[in-house]
Formats: structure tokens, C-alpha cells, sequence
């Protein structure tokens, strides 16, 4: 269980010291391919069922010969999209379980990175808007590997209707998603300066508004 437990904290958490001292966790590292693979797949997606049933208006008339290589490139970036989020969904997995077993990751903080809240307000918080970020995922590598599944043996990788409208539905949840992760990070400082140098140096701050308190 050692070796188990120090292979999930390097890997999923990033805490690792070699070959040199991780300063953020890996998570806000691994989100950036699935949500572009996944937006565009769910624009495309959004495009051909557009052009399909507006064919006979002029701009939509023009894509239409390009409908495959719109489907093509739709699959491509469902596919890409599975696969990159596999590590991007584990590591946020076990960055939410962190943040809810240890009471939201530098509870002793919550009052200098969000003056004005209490602590537990700013957990309450910070674990109902990851749920909601990670249902959202969740829901977005349900729909895209539903799409890869459909397809696979389509011409031109071309979606249904049912796929059509998945993505239509799926593309603003993949939005809120993006901004829900970003309120985590930048509104509730959630991870922030919890790891390398950085850490040291908030440890120091703290340290220091403390004694200043007394």
C-alpha cells in the first residue's frame, strides 16, 4: 500500500521531488486538450446538424459539400477528446476527493484568500462547485464516447440526430464546466500555493500574519 499510496500522490497530485519539486498539482495541466477537443467536436457536431437542415440557405448551401470532412474532423476531436480526458477526469477525481476529505485544502487560509466568507462557507462551496464541474465532465465523456461508439462505422463518421443534439445540449455544460474549474482556482483559491516553494512561502505568510495577530 506504500509504494500504491506514493504512486496515486506523485501521479494524480503531483507530489513528487524528482527530478525536481512540484510547484502545482497535475489537473489544471491536463484540462487544457480535452476541453478544446471536445468544444470543437461539439461545435462541428452543432454545424453539420445546422447545414443539414438549413442546406437551402445560402451560407449553409456553401458548407454542404463539406459535410464529410466536417463529420471527420467532428470524430477526430470526439475521439481525442476521450482520450485526453482520461487523465484530466482521474487527477480532478482525486483533487475533489483531497478537497473534501481534508475539509478544502488549506482550510487554515480560507479567510486570507476569500476575506469577508467564512471557512466553511468557502468549503460548502468550493465542494458543491466541483461536483457540479465533475458531473458536467462526466457527462461530456459520456456523450463524446457515445459519439465514437455510433460512428465507428458511419461514412464519413457522420452523427444521427440523437448525436446531434447531444452535442448541442453538451457544448454549454462544457463551457460552465471550464468556468466552474476557473471559480475553483481564481475565486475560491482552491490548490493554490498548497505545493513546492510555494507552499514555503505561504507557510511563511501565514506564519507571519499570525504572529502579527498575537
Amino acid at each position: 500500500m506504500g509504494f500504491l499510496h506514493d504512486l496515486y500522490e506523485s501521479v494524480e497530485l503531483g507530489h513528487f521531488n524528482w527530478p525536481f519539486r512540484n510547484s502545482h498539482p497535475v489537473h489544471p495541466a491536463t484540462v487544457h486538450h480535452p476541453l478544446t477537443f471536445l468544444s470543437t467536436a461539439y461545435t462541428l457536431d452543432t454545424v453539420y446538424g445546422l447545414t443539414t437542415h438549413y442546406h437551402h440557405v445560402r451560407g449553409f448551401a456553401a458548407l454542404a459539400p463539406h459535410l464529410p470532412l466536417v463529420s471527420q474532423f467532428a470524430f477526430t476531436s470526439h475521439v481525442l477528446g476521450v482520450l485526453t480526458a482520461i487523465p484530466s477526469m482521474t487527477s480532478g477525481t482525486a483533487e475533489f476527493w483531497e478537497l473534501y476529505k481534508s475539509d478544502g485544502l488549506n482550510r487554515k487560509d480560507k479567510k486570507l484568500t476569500n476575506p469577508g466568507a467564512s471557512g466553511d462557507e468557502v468549503i460548502r462551496s468550493s465542494v458543491n462547485i466541483g461536483a457540479v464541474h465533475g458531473i458536467l465532465n462526466t457527462v461530456a465523456f459520456g456523450v463524446s464516447g457515445y459519439a465514437w461508439y455510433s460512428r465507428i462505422r458511419s461514412p464519413a463518421f457522420a452523427p444521427g440526430r440523437l448525436a446531434i443534439w447531444l452535442s448541442v445540449l453538451t457544448l454549454p455544460g462544457v463551457a460552465l464546466s471550464a468556468a466552474l474549474g476557473g471559480e475553483l482556482v481564481y475565486g475560491k483559491g482552491i490548490g493554490v500555493q498548497r505545493m513546492g516553494a510555494a507552499l514555503d512561502e505561504k507557510v511563511a505568510g501565514l506564519k507571519e500574519q499570525g504572529s502579527k495577530a498575537a
